[in-house]
């Protein structure tokens, strides 16, 4: 007899439902994509109803695929992102839309927070690198419901998180994880409990935020109505979940220091996880978070870099038409051949130079002002070289992390791949070769997000005692690739040339 479990994995234009048995196989998935609005260019909104009605599109439609009744799921969790969330009424209804990471309305309110109370002090509380150039978190986005939209703010019962939310909706309980509310800048990842002078310096009575649980700890069981619209068992655990990167890295099965997660999807994630706490101001200068793990006693550290499939995205788009027709003619993926004509390039790609900085640069030289290049064509270049070159490009920025955490005093040994990324042995051998270090691909290397929340349930659900335990068991690595020493040689040169040059193109848009 096997166990079920049941990872949903909420991102920001698109949710995927997973069904795992005891040993993290997949036996059934949904995915269905919802649309993230930009009503004025410095927006970046969901519209709830749209979502919710996604996630239980997914849930019943994976629910019904793995031919399981629905108690046969012994329990729920969720991975989601960060930041984005919700005003509520005392229904759970939705009163405004959701606002994204990406959503820049809150620059001003940030700007307050610097200049009346300091980036420095904020992160030691929080974990949260402040910025007015980077107005991501929760926090300063309520400041402005209440400054802009004060019949909303009014009206609003609770602001909730994507975790909480979904919670609410399948329990009537309003409950996030620490991990989420790290991304709020309203936690303190020290005490583990929202931040009284954060909140009393905002003028945010913490009644308008959810009760804050360690990850993996029940809450309920699934309504009865719950039950109507998702196929979920009424004797379906539902469990506390985390951030996605920290499901990630936990379905990828990083369970101490050493190993660094490259998470390569429209954006790219470095994170690794800090066996002791380390905050210093180096790090917040350097734009890395600082967050609770999903772990106890853990701690999460992330940068990334803001644009990484997306500009492959952009290059099939701008110029790949005819992969395109050839892709659709021949039942192929378009990427599959991008990245073959990538593979037949010289290494270097005849000293071509591509920076992906179409959004601003990341983590370890954070500039928001910061476009991308293509540095050094002449007419000998071909389609194959600037895709190389693209590729090289985002393998320097994973370097360059990994680098920065070795000058932090951390030790990185070992790289997992996961992800679209992951799918090319290419681009993941590349990796490899750039950064002289072993790089591991899990075996559900699309689903480690959703594996990582499942994981979460099995210790509430009586399947492992432990989620080290439970991550041994359902996290594997089949795929390792070892660097090649002689391509690791000829990109330590090609690599310094790459931060010359970045070096004086940041300080163009500096």
């Amino acid at each position: 007899m096997h166990s079920y479990l049941l990872g949903l994995d909420i991102g920001t234009t698109g949710t995927k439902s997973v069904v795992f048995d005891e040993k993290g196989r997949v036996v059934s998935k949904s995915y269905r994509e919802y649309k993230l609005y930009h009503r004025e260019p410095h927006l970046s909104e969901l519209d709830p109803r749209e979502v919710w009605e996604s996630i239980k599109y997914v849930l019943r439609e994976s629910v019904s695929n793995a031919k399981l009744r629905p108690n046969e799921i012994k329990a729920v969790s969720t991975a989601v992102l960060g930041e984005a969330f919700i005003p509520v009424d005392r229904e759970g209804e939705p009163l405004y839309w959701s606002m994204t990471t990406y959503d820049a309305r809150a620059a001003k309110q940030v700007k307050l927070w610097e200049d009346n109370f300091g980036s420095k002090e904020i992160f030691k509380i929080s974990g949260q690198p402040l910025s007015a150039k980077m107005p991501y978190y929760t926090l300063q986005k309520i400041q402005w419901i209440r400054e802009n939209e004060f019949e909303i703010f009014r009206k609003t019962w609770k602001f909730l998180c994507w975790e909480d939310y979904f919670n609410f909706k399948l329990t009537g309980k309003c409950v996030t994880d620490y991990t989420i509310a790290t991304r709020t800048m309203m936690f303190d990842i020290h005490k583990k409990k929202w931040s009284k002078e954060i909140l009393d310096l905002a003028g945010i009575d913490e009644d308008l935020l959810p009760e804050v649980k360690p990850p993996g700890q029940m809450i309920g069981v699934v309504s009865e109505k719950a039950s109507k619209e998702t196929c979920l068992g009424t004797r379906t655990l539902v469990v506390t979940g985390g951030h996605d990167q920290a499901c990630g890295a936990l379905g990828a099965g990083i369970l101490e220091e050493g190993k660094l997660m490259d998470a390569t999807g429209t954006t790219e994630c470095y994170a690794m996880v800090q066996d002791k706490l380390v905050l210093n101001d180096k790090m917040r200068r350097q734009g890395y978070s600082v967050n609770v793990y999903v772990l106890q006693d853990k701690y999460f550290m992330f940068g990334g870099t803001p644009t990484s499939g997306s500009v492959l995205r952009w290059f099939r788009d701008k110029f790949a038409h005819e992969e395109q027709k050839k892709a659709s003619e021949e039942g192929r993926d378009v990427y599959d051949l991008l990245i073959d004509e990538a593979s037949k390039a010289e290494i270097g790609s005849l000293n071509l130079f591509f920076y992906p900085y179409f959004e601003g640069s990341g983590t370890p030289a954070v500039n928001r002002d910061a476009r991308g290049a293509i540095i050094g064509l002449t007419l000998a270049h071909n389609k194959g070289d600037i895709l190389r070159a693209i590729l090289e490009s985002l393998a320097f920025e994973l370097r360059r992390n990994i680098e920065t955490f070795r000058n932090y005093g951390f030790k990185i040994n070992e790289i997992r791949v996961t992800g679209g990324g992951a799918k090319s042995p290419f681009w993941v051998q590349l990796k490899a070769d750039v950064t002289k270090i072993d790089v591991l691909v899990p075996e559900a290397k699309m689903e480690t997000t959703a594996l990582g929340a499942a994981i979460l349930t099995t210790r509430e659900a009586q399947i492992y005692k432990t989620f080290n335990e439970a991550a041994l068991h359902m996290s594997r690595l089949p795929e390792k690739y070892e660097p090649e020493s002689d391509k690791g040689k000829l990109y330590d040169e090609i690599y310094g040339k790459y931060l010359k040059l970045q070096k004086r193109l940041l300080k163009f848009y500096a």
